[in-house]
């Protein structure tokens, strides 16, 4: 006898509303945050892009281009997403705006190996004096990194920009400098958002990375 497919958690269209988010996950297992982690937060025309859609496949075809991975392996995720913020109270429910940042999630594991090497160098840099900050607060922030890619890389995942940008770890350099030029194109192209700047985090697998989304949502439902 066959048996029906799942029809929650049921949303009224790709953008709910903050309001109506809460309300239907509240409670909700974790399976049914992965499949809002799946389908509504990391497919399709993202919000921010629904005057261009164009751009946003172009943004992903030259951003594949700089970063020798495939444009299916990026994908946007957060605020431009959705149209509002995920992020756990008080910005939870913020509308994307012009000081919004486009935060790009880069699925690829052959990126994450290259970014993970990278930052192996810049620990072992770091702690044998090859690499030494130039003041207290830099001190501060490279500790801060160091433990965010020690905890987090084992899960599957890292910024790229928690690696200094040397001439050293080449491919960080070319990650930020990649950020940074996707905002300017974007500042000339007619429809597309404007934003305050882009920033990117590399996945190992597709595993790894809705689990984080999906992470994400429940610590920001959580805290509403």
């Amino acid at each position: 006898m066959a048996l029906p497919f799942a029809t929650a958690p049921r949303l009224s269209s790709h953008f709910p509303s903050p309001e109506e988010l809460g309300n239907v996950l509240a409670g909700a297992p974790r399976a049914a945050r992965e499949i809002v982690a799946r389908l509504w937060l990391t497919e399709g025309i993202p919000s921010a892009f629904l005057a261009s859609p164009s751009s946003y496949e172009g943004l992903r075809g030259w951003l594949a281009s700089q970063l020798n991975v495939h444009p299916k392996e990026i994908t946007l995720i957060g605020s431009a997403r959705i149209g509002y913020s995920l992020a756990p109270p008080p910005d939870f429910g913020r509308p994307f705006g012009g000081k919004s940042d486009l935060d790009l999630s880069i699925i690829s594991d052959d990126l994450f190996h290259r970014v993970s090497s990278a930052f192996s160098s810049f620990s072992a840099d770091y702690r044998t004096g090859t690499v030494t900050p130039r003041t207290q607060h830099e001190r501060d922030l490279w500790d801060s990194n160091l433990a965010f890619g020690e905890r987090n890389i084992p899960k599957g995942f890292f910024d790229p920009k928690k690696v200094p940008n040397f001439d050293r770890y080449p491919v960080v350099q070319r990650v930020n400098q990649s950020m940074w030029m996707l905002v300017k194109r974007l500042e000339v192209t007619p429809g597309a958002p404007r934003v305050h700047r882009a920033s990117s985090r590399v996945y190992r697998d597709w595993p790894s990375f809705i689990e984080r989304v999906s992470f994400n949502l429940w610590a920001a439902l959580k805290a509403v």
